[in-house]
Formats: C-alpha cells, sequence, structure tokens
C-alpha cells in the first residue's frame, strides 16, 4: 500500500485534536498544578502517550471512514479522507489499517499501565468505546460532540496528566478537568465545522449530529460559542484569579479564530486549535502569576 494513501487516510490535518491535550496535560504535571507539591515529568512516558494518543487517533479517523463508507454515508469522492470514496483503498484494507493503528496504541497502554492501572484502563476503555462504538452504532443519535469531547478533551488531558502525576483525589481530577474545558470547546469545533460542511449529506443518510438537528443559522451560532468560547473562558478565568495571566497569550490567536469563523474550514479549525493549545499550554510552563491570590 502507498504510504502516501495511508498518510492521506490517517486525516492528519486533524492532528492537533490528539496533541494538544496531551501538552496541556503534561505541562500540568510537570509544573505541579493540582497540589501534587512538586512537578513530574518523564521524557518516555510523555513520549509513549503522545504516539499512543496520535495511534489511537488515527486509527479512529480511519475507522469512521471504513464505517461511513459501507453504511453508505460517504458517497461523493470528496468525503472523509476521500481514500475509500476514490478506490484508493478497499473497505478491507481500511479495516485492517485501522486494527493495526489500534494495537499499537494499546501497546503503548500496556507500556503505561505500571503508572497507574486504575486510572489509564477505565480512560483506555473510554476512549476506545468512543472510538469505535461511535461510528459502528450511535452515530445516528447524535452523540458525536459529547464523546468527541469526552475522549480528545477530557479525557487525553486527564491521561496525559495522571500518567505522570500518579494517584489523583477528586479534587485533581475536576481541577485538570476544568482546565481542558478550552480544548474541549475548540475539538468540538473541529467536528462540528465538518458535520457544518456534511450536513446535506448527512440528513439524506439519516445521520444525527448538531450539524443537522439545528437549524443552518443555529448550527453557525453554536460553532461561533465553540470558536470563541474558549478565549471567553480564558479571559474570566484570568480576570477571577483562577488562570495564570500567561494564558492571555492565547489572545494572539484571535487572527485564525477569526478566519476560522470567517471560511468554516475544518482544516482552518484544526489549526486554530493546534496555535490555541500551544499557547495555552505554555501559559502553564512559566512560574505561574495570578492577579488575585488563592
Amino acid at each position: 500500500m502507498n504510504p502516501a494513501i495511508l498518510w492521506r487516510a490517517t486525516r492528519a490535518y486533524s492532528l492537533p485534536a490528539s496533541v494538544v491535550p496531551v501538552l496541556l496535560g503534561t505541562v500540568l504535571a510537570a509544573r505541579g498544578y493540582g497540589e501534587l507539591g512538586r512537578g513530574e515529568f518523564h521524557v518516555g512516558t510523555f513520549l509513549t502517550v503522545l504516539i499512543g494518543a496520535v495511534l489511537a487517533h488515527f486509527g479512529a479517523n480511519v475507522i469512521n471512514d471504513y464505517f461511513d463508507y459501507i453504511k453508505g454515508v460517504d458517497t461523493r469522492p470528496e468525503h472523509g479522507s476521500g481514500v475509500l470514496t476514490q478506490q484508493l483503498m478497499t473497505p478491507p484494507q481500511a479495516l485492517v489499517f485501522a486494527l493495526l493503528l489500534f494495537a499499537g496504541a494499546a501497546l503503548c497502554g500496556l507500556v503505561l499501565l505500571r503508572a497507574n492501572p486504575s486510572a489509564i484502563i477505565p480512560l483506555a476503555l473510554i476512549g476506545l468505546a468512543c472510538a469505535v462504538l461511535y461510528p459502528a452504532f450511535l452515530k445516528q443519535y447524535g452523540l458525536g460532540d459529547l464523546l468527541i469531547i469526552i475522549a480528545f478533551g477530557v479525557g487525553l488531558t486527564l491521561g496525559a496528566y495522571v500518567v505522570h502525576a500518579g494517584e489523583l483525589g477528586s479534587r485533581q481530577w475536576l481541577l485538570v478537568a476544568f482546565l481542558s474545558l478550552p480544548i474541549c470547546l475548540l475539538v468540538d469545533a473541529i467536528l462540528h465545522a465538518n458535520n457544518l460542511r456534511d450536513a446535506a449529506d448527512d440528513r439524506a443518510a439519516r445521520v444525527r449530529t448538531l450539524a443537522t438537528a439545528l437549524s443552518p443559522q443555529n448550527g453557525q451560532r453554536l460553532q461561533q460559542v465553540l470558536l470563541f468560547g474558549p478565549l471567553a473562558f480564558v479571559l474570566v478565568c484570568v480576570l477571577c484569579g483562577l488562570l495564570p495571566v500567561w494564558s492571555l497569550a492565547t489572545v494572539l490567536s484571535l487572527p485564525l479564530l477569526l478566519r476560522a469563523s470567517r471560511t468554516g474550514s475544518v482544516e482552518g479549525t484544526a489549526q486554530t486549535h493546534l496555535v490555541f493549545g500551544l499557547l495555552y499550554a505554555a501559559s502553564f510552563l512559566v512560574k505561574p502569576l495570578f492577579l488575585w491570590s488563592n
């Protein structure tokens, strides 16, 4: 199989969806957020989490294309990654490729089990369920937005954090989940941009998404909330002393947010997610400075 076709099948432009939450969770652990007392960071652990997350993400993209194609949802050449609709890859080949990617992710998970199996196993199973059950069975119920927030927002951030920090209390879980909210909104913006683009075809195929459930105007309004909500979250939390002032660096992503809002591009939304996410994660790297003492 041509490597270029395999790469195209992964829809690598969406890579920020898995990279950014891993970086955020790792940085939070490295700086000791969540009352760790001291920072925890291990290069090998970080690389294993990152590789595993990317492989699982790519596997989810390929398996989604597979189910959409065999169920008749993707019919036009531009649908999905295009490798199936343009007959560059057969459905059995796509399925085998997806399973190989999931196997690689599972291997990374096994390596990480020693860190905190009681936390890693549930998170891994939830992520796998989101990746496989959604395209196979749950797509007709409009659960995509919720599942992607769970898997690629909260789940990966918590996973990257817990493998470095070890055992966590409920307060730490809640803090990390709270800090992941801007990433949750932006990763859903990628999905919603894709669903807005495909809304007419999804309605014809009886696929239920927020884009098909809402009117076109309300669908666009939701996209504006998903795009600009993270910036509003940062501004409010900095003013309330819940985030360090360095998080205001995310304002630098405003031109990309405006462009993504104007064009509706899925790739542009993914780029916006990456830039905002890198700025947001980097803001936790330096010694925190708050407007108000916590």
